[in-house]
């Protein structure tokens, strides 16, 4: 349409060639406002038969030349379109009057093209100068073999505190200050490449980052079904927990019914998880924690013997006393260790193994070096691992996801193992529950809720 000159002369619609195909429909505009210079209509009603083919036009007055040039014979989608005239009647709409072009478009094209209304953008966790955050990020798309997942839980891990810190900084490919390294929530959206997932799946993986936000990306083959019924929030604190201790004690040390498992730091997220796997397996399990409290929690959950560790005078770990204690508990020593603090307790685990027993190191909470006794490792022929999920290449983490999924979910499905969780807060209390995970006080795992 265009606007007349003067009032006094009617309007006059030329003759035209009709189009090959005409999409019809019928509208309500009820709603219209000024934004940047152009005038936004909303389109309420259409037909029942074209219910799914849903376009709004964004015309800018200055700029209406080039808007109709770039316009051309496409739209957003690709499907050609055609104007239906140059000199039609004048549109007023509340006191703002446009020169609006009205379309024939030819629908013809595949329908998954149908051009939306792009969204106002997803809140994020972001980490600004050691701070956390809420703010409006843009929404991811995927490509390739990725899936968008709206994400309902996102577990908090030692490392996001690191991260929050500037000591941990993401890998690449991930957003570089969004935090979140484990998530729970739907499928939304797939990419072209992608597959072992359908839209409205509900999921649970590991990611690199980027987890705590309302969306996030990540290749398909990183996504576990969720089995049916448990809560998807609580969902999120499963999948970095019970991955890192089942790949820790079962693929990389070979754990199996029978074996004795000492699992420091029992009481944390990977060490509940680690506990409740290795009694599913039909494994002893003997645990640490700085606390009684902790100990006696976990002893619900099926830990044969608790050590509260024995300071020396001068406040630092008694390492021999821990590993005689040990011995004590298990006969012989612990078959595999999840040693989940490092530093010194690194010196007891070597002191506390079985002969050909298996340590694998998981945390560095007390510290990041150790003594390490070469004799003791030589003599008892002990193998030492060293695990992070995070650095893995995608071929690796997606590996340790099909690993989880055969053996760790039917125990999920059937509650043989279920996720410890300390607190659910909401996404905008993220800087609460960090401090609360810094505490040292929490038994499980803290949670974000992302669904906002």
């Amino acid at each position: 349409m265009r606007a007349r000159a003067r009032d006094d002369v009617d309007p006059f619609v030329e003759e035209r060639v009709e189009p090959g195909f005409v999409l019809a429909f019928r509208c309500v505009v009820d709603d219209v406002e000024v934004h940047r210079r152009g005038v936004v209509g909303e389109l309420d009603e259409l037909a029942a038969a074209v219910d799914e083919a849903r376009i709004v036009e964004h015309v800018d007055e200055q700029d209406r030349g080039d808007d109709t040039r770039t316009a051309g014979r496409t739209r957003g989608n690709g499907c050609p379109f055609e104007g239906t005239g140059q000199c039609e009647q004048c549109v007023r709409f509340g006191g703002v009057e446009h020169d609006l072009g009205p379309l024939f478009v030819d629908e013809r094209q595949p329908r998954s093209h149908v051009l939306t209304v792009p969204s106002a953008g997803m809140r994020a966790v972001t980490v600004v100068q050691g701070h956390l955050q809420v703010l409006d990020r843009p929404d991811p798309s995927p490509e390739g073999d990725q899936v968008l997942i709206r994400v309902h839980g996102a577990g908090l891990n030692r490392a996001d505190l690191l991260q929050r810190a500037g000591r941990y900084p993401a890998p690449p490919g991930v957003p570089a200050d969004i935090p979140g390294l484990e998530f729970a929530g739907v499928v939304e959206a797939l990419g072209p490449e992608a597959s072992g997932v359908r839209i409205g799946d509900p999921v649970f993986g590991i990611t690199g980052g980027g987890a705590q936000a309302e969306y996030l990306l990540v290749p398909a083959g990183h996504c576990a079904p969720v089995p049916p019924g448990p809560d998807l929030v609580a969902m999120g604190g499963v999948p970095e927990a019970f991955i890192t201790a089942h790949d820790a004690m079962v693929t990389q040390a070979g754990g199996s019914a029978g074996d004795w498992v000492l699992i420091h730091a029992v009481g944390s997220g990977v060490g509940t998880a680690g506990l409740q796997l290795a009694k599913a397996l039909g494994a002893h399990v003997v645990g640490t924690a700085r606390t009684a409290e902790k100990l006696d929690r976990c002893t619900a959950l099926g830990l044969d013997h608790g050590i509260v560790p024995a300071l020396r005078a001068d406040g630092t770990l008694d390492t021999d006393a821990l590993a005689f204690a040990v011995i004590e508990a298990t006969g012989a020593g612990a078959d595999v260790t999840l040693d989940l603090v490092g530093g010194a307790y690194v010196e007891a685990s070597i002191g506390a193994a079985a002969v050909l027993g298996r340590i694998v190191l998981i945390g560095a909470l007390g510290g990041g070096s150790a003594n390490l006794s070469v004799m003791g490792v030589m003599g008892k022929r002990l193998r030492i691992f060293g695990t992070v999920l995070r650095a893995r290449d995608k071929a690796e983490k997606a590996a340790a996801t099909d690993a989880f999924v055969r053996d760790v979910v039917p125990f999920l499905a059937s509650q043989a193992v279920a996720p410890v969780v300390d607190a659910i807060l909401p996404l905008a209390d993220a800087e609460a529950a960090y401090d609360l995970l810094a505490s040292d006080t929490t038994f499980g795992k803290v949670i974000l809720d992302c669904r906002g």
